[in-house]
């Protein structure tokens, strides 16, 4: 007979008390090439935690997966994945075998830009949204920046917002990934019946923003270099307060 007031363990008594089983190690080893399991629960509902052959661990409900961890360390959630708080990802991640985008840059220029060759900044109808460039800054020519310390990946992908800025004559908006051109664009103010002042001299804005974005194959290996080399620019040849133009939210993707 024991007191219900002091604790007793199995490995006191060799008996189980009170439906518990207190032990400060357990070891379940079901020998070489097969199955370790611990199952809780009747058969209809049970839940079981497995060890594999493969040395895969799950945990499976009504002995269907529902998450697993593999032996190389991979996890992998079968179901729904809902969280009351914020989920951070450190890596890349595969969606039903699918390598997903994993954003490693974002700029959106409202703190002080920094390694831009022209790094200067306005603001265009929104004080609170800033650009890199915009009127009275940028004009013919471009700006660029090297982004190093990017992830390991096999493809890029560069989105941004283009600003077409007053009296545009039929030149060309162009960006360049590592030095090649991979995106080009082109207005004219002229053929536009339709605009709104937006900022800038009193010519109107009839396309104001205009959205980049371009994927390329990048190969970049695990302690590689990893670096890429953005360009902006533009055919441009009066000076900004008559035509420019300006960049925001710069945005690198991999995979």
């Amino acid at each position: 007979v024991f007191d219900d007031a002091v604790p007793v363990s199995f490995l006191q008594t060799q008996e189980a008390v009170g439906g518990a089983l207190n032990v400060s190690t357990l070891t379940v080893n079901a020998g070489a090439n097969k199955e370790a399991r611990i199952v809780l629960g009747d058969a209809d509902a049970a839940f079981s935690l497995a060890l594999m052959e493969s040395g895969n661990f799950e945990v499976r409900h009504r002995e269907n997966p529902a998450f697993v961890v593999t032996s190389q360390g991979d996890v992998e959630v079968y179901g729904k994945l809902k969280t009351k708080k914020n989920l951070r990802i450190g890596g890349q991640m595969n969606f039903m075998g699918v390598p997903q985008w994993l954003l490693a840059v974002h700029e959106d220029f409202n703190l002080e830009p920094v390694g831009w060759s022209n790094h200067t900044t306005s603001s265009c109808g929104n004080e609170m949204k800033k650009m890199l460039g915009g009127f009275g800054q940028f004009s013919g020519g471009e700006t660029h920046k090297t982004y190093r310390g990017l992830p390991p990946h096999n493809q890029i992908r560069v989105k941004a917002t283009y600003h077409f800025i007053d009296s545009w004559a039929g030149e060309t908006a162009y960006a360049k990934l590592d030095h090649k051109v991979i995106w080009t664009d082109s207005h004219d103010q002229q053929t536009s019946k339709v605009g709104v002042q937006i900022c800038g001299s009193p010519a109107p804005e009839s396309k104001f923003a205009v959205p980049i974005d371009v994927v390329i194959p990048h190969m970049c290996e695990e302690g590689g270099p990893c670096s890429l080399t953005v360009h902006f620019g533009s055919t441009l040849t009066l000076p900004p307060t008559e035509q420019s133009w300006g960049v925001s939210d710069v945005q690198i993707f991999v995979r």
